[in-house]
């Protein structure tokens, strides 16, 4: 079994609800229950889905990842289901898909409120079933997996507006783990500053104390992912010597307001409108940023008025 502290190693910070969540991991991972991550993008939901797989019985298992945010809806099945040799055009040869290749382990649905309803169908059948049926397939087959599943999504609000299925939300929602985003426990800031310092860079890359106080103060829109970037990008510049405030990337970024429509605009003025910049600033693919977009009636670029001369 892997030591309980190695397997926490990624949930870094002094933060009270850290604190409560490392003193909960080990126990929910005994159990073989669904468990849903809810949180911010960044917050680290990946950090915590792996956490239980290896502190739980499946750890000698697989534990297999999917992004439902990453993949069109018409190749998400094929991804999820599998499927066998000739089902459709350029099925050369038969695919377990992720569900059977996490038999024995654990998968791991990220961005789960991003999953058309048809797919979401499929997977109830399988949490209810335990059986899997691949396109084309002629029977379907026994797995034995267990199901993290991880949003940013307000999923109760999905699930009143019909965008996902009330008893899939039942199934996924037996034990739930809630992370709260970086802003609201910046104890955190400089804990996860020096662990992403020691992870990234030899030496080290060091701030001032001027630095950090200002670090602490900032909104974190991307939460630790950004952090993350940030301690990457900061070592390009280090030299040796503590940096100071100005010499911080993305710290002076203007802090944008909490709701998500806001967060999108502020990251796209941040980078100029430039959508691959700002996709990867708020850690999304291209294609949910474009679909966040369009939900959000955000035009691709601001409509820019010619100065009188």
């Amino acid at each position: 079994m892997r030591p309980l502290k190695d397997a926490l190693a990624g949930i870094v910070g002094p933060s009270p609800s850290l604190c409560a969540l490392r003193e909960r991991l080990p126990m929910l991972a005994r159990s073989n229950c669904s468990v849903l991550i809810t949180g911010e993008t960044g917050t680290g939901k990946d950090c915590v889905a792996r956490a239980l797989h290896e502190l739980g019985e499946r750890r000698s298992g697989p534990m297999v990842s999917i992004n439902c945010a990453a993949l069109p809806d018409t190749l998400l099945d094929s991804e999820l289901f599998g499927y066998e040799r000739g089902a459709f055009t350029g099925a050369h040869a038969a695919y377990p898909g992720k569900i059977s290749l996490a038999s024995g382990g654990t998968l791991f649905l990220d961005e789960i409120g991003d999953m058309p309803l048809h797919a979401q169908a499929k997977l109830l059948r399988v949490l209810e079933t335990r059986e899997v049926f691949p396109i084309g397939a002629m029977r379907s087959r026994h797995v034995d997996v267990r199901i993290v599943a991880a949003t940013h999504c307000a999923l109760e609000q999905a699930v009143r507006k019909g965008a996902f299925r009330a008893d899939l939300f039942y199934r996924l929602n037996v034990a739930r783990i809630e992370l709260l985003p970086l802003r609201q426990r910046p104890e955190d800031v400089a804990p996860l500053f020096e662990h992403f310092a020691g992870q990234l860079g030899e030496p080290p890359v060091r701030i001032t104390p001027s630095a950090m106080a200002l670090m602490q103060q900032h909104d974190w829109p991307g939460n630790a992912r950004e952090l993350r970037n940030l301690v990457e990008s900061a070592g390009l510049v280090f030299d040796g010597r503590p940096l100071e405030p100005a010499e911080l990337p993305l710290v002076n970024m203007k802090p944008p307001a909490d709701d998500e429509p806001r967060r999108v605009i502020a990251a796209l003025e941040h980078c100029e409108w430039n959508r691959t910049r700002a996709a990867e600033m708020l850690q999304w693919s291209r294609m949910t940023l474009y679909r966040k977009m369009k939900q959000f009636h955000i035009a691709p670029e601001p409509v820019r008025t010619a100065r009188a001369p």
